[in-house]
């Protein structure tokens, strides 16, 4: 029965559902590992998810990107001793790579996804940042790295770490992960206080909201791969669980369907 129920889930993946609206769940499986999926990325094919397993191992586990299923895992690219797990953001960028940061000892890491081998890292100043993401186009790398912590500070960096701008948006959006809309031009974060998806601007702004299901909680990973938006939650029921959600191109300016949406800012 299950795999019938995760077979026509995967068709509905594969196939699209051009009538849904921003928001709708259309599909969920279990995360792969034990605890606290801090990071999610995704691919064309893959799902990357990095979770704590033992002490100081935290790795990232290459799942299919329609069923969940295992494919491969790698220990965590910016080490594995003491200090180093404290990951919170995984972003793809568009080229085959994956960049990774660790709020504690302030370092960003660029990894091959397929291996997870290191190929380049850099620090930033004396500063607490948690999400990051990559403003790729898909197929093509982008050139701005965007990284915030949940106070509401919001840092734009070049793909090899120099500080752009960095500002404040006067909210606290409690966000461990952020993922690139690429359809949309637009980030999309999960705030773990208030349980909601929020997408805002380049500029941290809110556009549009909506909630993870009633008795899902800490959706702390999240990721973009063509028109869905891939959630995972660390607790709650079911624990450890991976939503996936309809995210439609022109979402900015597209009426949501009401009861389906809670725009906070239009």
């Amino acid at each position: 029965m299950r795999k019938g129920i995760l077979f026509l889930l995967a068709l509905a993946l594969l196939a699209g559902t051009a009538s849904a609206d921003l928001g709708d769940l259309v599909a969920s499986f279990p995360n792969i590992g034990t605890s606290y999926h801090y990071g999610l990325a995704a691919d064309a094919n893959y799902l990357y998810s990095f979770y704590y397993y033992s002490s100081w191992q935290y790795p990232i586990i290459r799942m299919n990107r329609t069923t969940g299923a295992y494919v491969s895992s790698y220990p965590n690219p910016l080490g594995t001793g003491s200090g180093q797990y404290y990951v919170r953001a995984v972003s793809y960028d568009g080229l085959g790579y994956l960049y990774l940061n660790n709020y504690s000892q302030r370092v960003v890491g660029r990894a091959r996804a397929s291996t997870g081998s290191l190929v380049s890292s850099w620090t930033w100043p004396s500063d607490s940042r948690y999400g990051l993401c990559v403003d790729h186009n898909g197929t093509t790398g982008g050139t701005n790295i965007y990284q915030s912590y949940y106070t509401g500070t919001w840092y734009r960096s070049s793909l090899t770490g120099s500080l752009r701008e960095s500002w404040r948006t006067g909210q606290y959006d409690y966000a461990y992960d952020l993922a690139w809309d690429y359809g949309n031009k637009m980030i999309w974060y999960g705030n773990y206080s208030t349980e909601f998806i929020y997408g805002c601007n380049t500029r941290g702004s809110i556009i549009k909201s909506f909630d993870v299901p009633i008795t899902a909680l800490d959706p702390y990973g999240i990721a973009y791969w063509g028109h869905y938006l891939y959630v995972s939650t660390s607790s709650g029921t079911p624990d450890e669980y991976i939503w996936v959600y309809h995210c439609p191109p022109n979402i900015g300016v597209a009426p949501a369907s009401v009861g389906k949406v809670k725009a906070l800012f239009q």
